[in-house]
């Protein structure tokens, strides 16, 4: 029984934390002027409607079962860059929304974290388990978007300059019709070979707000 408590409460971390994720892309672009998100009705917070069949169901499932660590993604949000005020500057801040979201979660809960231990609450229970998921879950889901690869906020990000673009401009990786037959395989070699470097990063910002936090 505890053990369908615990699952239970990981995959609605892992879900709303991938949620609030994409809303905060799409909020900042109605902030700039783009209400795309807004009229898709993506700025809701009705799992529903930004659950992706493989990223949010399939992909979590499996890792969680064959490593005890779920991780996948929502459906992004959509985002018309030409109907931005604000033009390169504001598309960045809407790139990087959704990592600042994610660091901000997982800030609150280790706050949450660190209240519970001046008061005296026990680390076993429920309330406990969510926050600890959702600290690490967040820093996780900040650290893997921020990754300067397509398909990655990160990318997104970098794209706003013309140096980089036209870098990526000479790769196969600009082509659409090689990103629609290989993107995702494209992304999985990607995170496989540069899992040492992010499980580094994710270690290091881990312990340093442990740290900051007296977790």
């Amino acid at each position: 029984m505890l053990e369908v408590i615990i699952f239970i409460i990981y995959i609605a971390v892992f879900l709303y934390s991938v949620i609030l994720h994409e809303i905060a892309h799409g909020f900042v672009a109605l902030k700039f002027g783009d209400d795309t998100a807004r009229l898709s009705g993506r700025l809701s917070l009705n799992p529903l409607v930004h659950i992706d069949p493989f990223g949010s169901v399939l992909l979590p499932l499996l890792l969680y079962f064959s490593t005890g660590f779920a991780f996948g993604y929502a459906k992004p949000v959509p985002v018309n860059p030409y109907r931005l005020s604000g033009g390169s500057a504001a598309y960045r801040w809407v790139s990087v929304a959704g990592i600042l979201t994610n660091l901000a979660l997982a800030l609150i809960s280790a706050a949450v974290l660190r209240i519970t231990d001046l008061i005296g609450v026990g680390g076993s229970t429920a309330g406990v388990f969510f926050f600890q998921i959702a600290f690490i879950l967040n820093i996780v889901l900040a650290v893997f978007n921020a990754m300067p690869f397509p398909g990655f906020d990160g990318f997104n990000f970098l794209s706003t300059f013309g140096f980089f673009e036209r870098i990526f401009r000479s790769t196969p990786l600009a082509n659409p019709l090689f990103m629609a037959r290989y993107g995702l395989l494209v992304s999985l070699l990607i995170i496989f070979l540069a899992w040492p470097i992010v499980q580094t990063v994710i270690v290091f910002i881990i312990n340093l707000i442990s740290a900051v936090f007296g977790i």
